[in-house]
């Protein structure tokens, strides 16, 4: 692994005590994360991995891919490759880039589940039905309830997000505005749908 390869790291650790709102400094904390990893990717990464990797009371070692790709699953990406490619992407010179994270309809097939979280502590799955179109699986702390659907394009952390033709039990809204103050927080996918 390249010496580059360790600030890609860093950079996942950091997405990792977002994802769980943790320090990952007390042996509860690598639970609960040992916990989101298998429950977002239904892989299990052992309690004395990821405690070697943050340096939890042993000497810190450098991952194995699989464990750094099942991580990056974790919070959002395909592969561990896919972040680096972000992150190095992200450091260019570029002054058309406004978004973070971006997750495009365009790169989902029909059965795949996007998690989405706002603030004030909203968090809502759906699950993607083709041609843009979306329905809510499950949702915490938001006007969105299982069933709803509505159409996007795409996903970005750091924006708002504008849903058009939203259809719930009581009514239609031609567009539907969530995460107005602060965006989305954290996006993260899961490719249920087989390639």
């Amino acid at each position: 692994m390249e010496d580059k390869d360790k600030l890609y790291i860093e950079h996942l650790k950091k997405l990792l005590c977002e994802a769980v709102d943790r320090q990952m400094n007390r042996p509860s904390d690598f639970v609960f994360l040992q916990a989101l990893v298998f429950e977002r990717t239904h892989e299990n990464i052992g309690l004395n991995t990821l405690k070697r990797i943050w340096s939890y009371g042993n000497t810190p070692v450098t991952p194995h891919i699989y464990t750094l790709d099942v991580l990056s699953k974790t919070v959002g990406y395909r592969n561990f490759e896919e972040l680096k490619n972000f992150y190095s992407d992200e450091g260019s010179e570029s002054s058309d880039k406004v978004f973070g994270k971006i997750v495009s309809s365009n790169d989902l097939h029909p059965g795949d589940h996007v998690t989405l979280c706002w603030n004030p502590g909203r968090r809502c799955t759906v699950e993607y039905l083709g041609s843009n179109a979306y329905r809510v699986i499950s949702s915490e702390r938001t006007k969105l309830k299982p069933g709803n659907t509505f159409q996007t394009a795409f996903f970005a952390t750091g924006s708002p997000l504008i849903l058009s033709n939203l259809v719930q039990e009581d009514g239609f809204a031609p567009l539907y505005e969530i995460g107005r103050k602060s965006g989305i927080t954290h996006l993260s996918v899961e490719y249920k749908a087989s390639k």
